[in-house]
């Protein structure tokens, strides 16, 4: 079968820069999403009997992206039950009907997180590193990610199960750190605000990756026979929120006052985040293209098209 791949989450922030990235690069891409959105078919992945039916409907598929997830900590707090039936039970679900419908022909590319190893014991953080989830996202992440790796040993589907960490780009909702600082930058360009940002802790330090780089891992790691392995997928390097408000003011050249709101701030902050590729690197040939000003100057671009006075 040629190239031919299922992107859940489609119509999500990662979900549209990997559908134009397979598209570009040869692969018949079908998307899939829980709301409605135009090129991209409806379906509720905990719904079992929607599922069977979308998969017949589209027919076979050699790899399936799954990207659909509650991915916003705070919103995993505020709802844990909606949170693991979205990022756990939808999995256990849709790998039992693609199992039944294609078994070992088909590559799953589970998509889990970096949250699942909480606060570091070293740095960088590879793949070895304890298990500590510290929140329902990252609880609800892990335990699919145990299946993924579990119904890979039992050769029910073969699978890539990938440990993104923080990664931003244009598209990015403005709950997203980046984005948010992106966005109040411009509406202070633009003069429809005063030069204050409004932040939470910007002592942080956090690891991020250009959304292009993450999309082109996720094919890199499709070409492979799903190896029931675990990647994580990040630049290697940490900067601080200072860091990237003084960035920010280098490029606007917009000098702005720090505001704290408490509202933005997590309670017990992990300070320091900074995972290794190496794994990745050694399997794939996988290094970052982009840093971090290339994602700050995208979301800048991003904001100031987007936004108009009347928003």
């Amino acid at each position: 079968m040629s190239k031919r791949a299922l992107i859940t989450g489609a119509g999500g922030f990662v979900g549209k820069h990997l559908t134009r990235h397979l598209q570009n690069s040869g692969w018949e891409v079908i998307g899939c999403d829980i709301t409605s959105q135009t090129g991209i078919h409806t379906c509720n992945l905990l719904d079992k009997e929607q599922t069977e039916n979308f998969l017949k409907t589209i027919g076979p598929v050699s790899h399936v992206f799954h990207l659909s997830a509650i991915s916003f900590v705070p919103q995993s707090m505020q709802d844990p039950l909606s949170c693991f039936q979205t990022n756990t039970d939808s999995v256990i679900t849709l790998t039992q009907i693609l199992n039944n419908h294609f078994g070992q022909n088909i590559t799953f590319i589970f998509i889990s997180t970096s949250e699942v190893y909480g606060p570091p014991h070293y740095l960088p953080v590879n793949e070895t590193h304890p298990l500590n989830p510290q929140n329902p996202y990252a609880i609800s992440k892990l335990a699919s990610d145990f299946y993924c790796q579990y119904i890979h040993k039992k050769g029910l589907l073969a699978t890539v199960i990938v440990r993104p960490f923080n990664h931003s780009g244009a598209g990015q909702n403005e709950r997203f750190v980046l984005s948010s600082f992106a966005k109040q930058f411009v509406e202070i360009e633009k003069g429809w605000k005063e030069p204050v940002l409004h932040v939470g802790n910007i002592e942080v330090e956090r690891d991020f990756l250009h959304v292009s780089d993450v999309v082109r891992a996720y094919e890199l790691l499709a070409q492979g026979k799903g190896n029931g392995e675990v990647y994580n997928l990040c630049s290697g390097k940490s900067h601080s929120l200072k860091q990237i408000i003084h960035i920010l003011q280098t490029i606007t050249g917009i000098k702005v006052e720090v505001c704290t709101d408490k509202e933005r701030t997590r309670t017990n902050d992990i300070p320091i985040i900074c995972g290794s590729y190496e794994k990745l690197k050694t399997d794939t040939s996988w290094e970052p293209k982009y840093d971090i000003k290339d994602i700050l100057n995208d979301l800048l671009i991003y904001w100031r098209e987007k936004i108009n006075p009347s928003v």
